[in-house]
């Protein structure tokens, strides 16, 4: 009986390799998340692009905790990380998460790299954040097969939806151009 199970197990492997083309290789990695559809969100007001794409990122964070990320809101995310003065606050918490901002993106050699190792560790994605525009949006995942960025701008006409980051509003012409002027990002702690 072991050794038919053996046997069928080889069997099986084997198939997986050929289906894969013969080649054994594995395909590349995806960091960050496939958030749910009704995660999205877009501003609906003027100059709140940090908020909304705060309130995405705390909304993912919440869903793949089995939380119930649907009543993590703009309003109630506001309510303790919104000032009128100075926007989305350096740092923040709501009951136990903890969110900060950090800065170290702007020294980073390789802004790519960065992304890449912050979404390894922060799977519900990040803001972030180029001062130059100013504009916000929340970035969730890396395809590492496509060389891809995704995230979900704050705009209605391009946003509520998962979006390469080449199509953001981000400055920029292409993926690289966009990453460049990244200044700030914020975080789940």
């Amino acid at each position: 009986m072991r050794l038919q199970r053996r046997i069928l197990a080889l069997f099986c492997a084997l198939l997986m390799l050929f289906a894969m083309g013969g080649s054994g290789s594995a395909e590349g990695v995806y960091y960050g998340s496939h958030p749910a559809d009704d995660v999205y969100l877009t501003q609906s007001v003027a100059h709140t692009c940090t908020l909304i794409a705060a309130t995405m990122m705390l909304r993912n964070y919440s869903c793949q905790r089995g939380s119930p990320y649907l009543q993590v809101t703009d309003t109630g995310v506001g309510h303790y990380a919104w000032t009128k003065q100075y926007g989305l606050s350096q740092n923040f918490s709501i009951g136990q998460v903890r969110v900060t901002c950090n800065a170290d993106i702007r020294n980073a050699a390789d802004k790519k790299a960065y992304l890449i190792n912050v979404l390894q560790y922060h799977t519900e994605g990040v803001v972030i954040y180029d001062t130059g525009a100013p504009h916000a949006i929340w970035l969730f995942g890396y395809d590492e097969d496509t060389d891809t960025f995704y995230c979900a701008d704050t705009i209605n006409r391009n946003g509520g939806h998962a979006i390469p980051l080449v199509e953001s509003i981000i400055r920029g012409d292409t993926q690289e151009d966009k990453i460049n002027t990244i200044d700030k990002i914020w975080y789940v702690m």
